[in-house]
């Protein structure tokens, strides 16, 4: 999608208002699928000699699988953004979007601010929300961490804690 903004050209350093809609296809994130409702971005924009900067509040709802049970779940997304575009951007080094001529693309902006916010972990949020036997941790008894109703706490640091203690190291406070 893009938006045009010839106007900004004729009138620089005008504020113009914008409304646009995206439609982001399904991204692979870490080998979960997560699929997006369409994206709607209203705000305004300025052009500034080469510079065309939008400002305004991005929204949209993603869907994944929940990190717990595996049940489909979803996450409202929005944000406020101010995004510059500039015609010699090199989108890998600048914090830029490149455009040409008189519109600017709003696609990879839209997945960046998208990605950006989404939530670590999806979840359902349903009360009886419980593990799937595949997803379950368990722990050196053979007990799932989720057991006899205790809040299940990852500590990636546990085991280095032990090994310092085994080497008679004094724990750091």
């Amino acid at each position: 999608m893009e938006l045009d903004v010839s106007l900004g050209f004729v009138h620089p350093a005008t504020a113009f208002p914008f409304e646009a809609a995206v439609t982001l296809p399904p991204q692979n994130l870490g080998g979960e699928t997560v699929a997006f409702d369409g994206v709607t971005l209203q705000g305004v924009y300025q052009v500034a000699g080469d510079v065309v900067v939008l400002e305004g509040r991005l929204a949209t709802v993603a869907h994944a699988a929940c990190a717990r049970c595996a049940a489909p779940a979803q996450a409202v997304v929005e944000t406020a953004f101010r995004e510059t575009f500039r015609k010699d951007a090199n989108e890998t080094q600048d914090e830029s979007f490149r455009y040409e001529g008189k519109s600017v693309p709003l696609d990879q902006m839209a997945l960046t601010l998208v990605l950006l916010n989404l939530p670590m972990r999806f979840s359902c949020a349903r009360p009886d929300c419980r593990p799937a036997a595949e997803l379950t941790a368990w722990d050196e008894d053979g007990k799932t961490w989720s057991e006899a109703g205790a809040e299940a706490t990852y500590r990636p640091f546990e085991g280095l804690d032990a090994m310092m203690q085994e080497n008679g190291k004094e724990r750091p406070t």
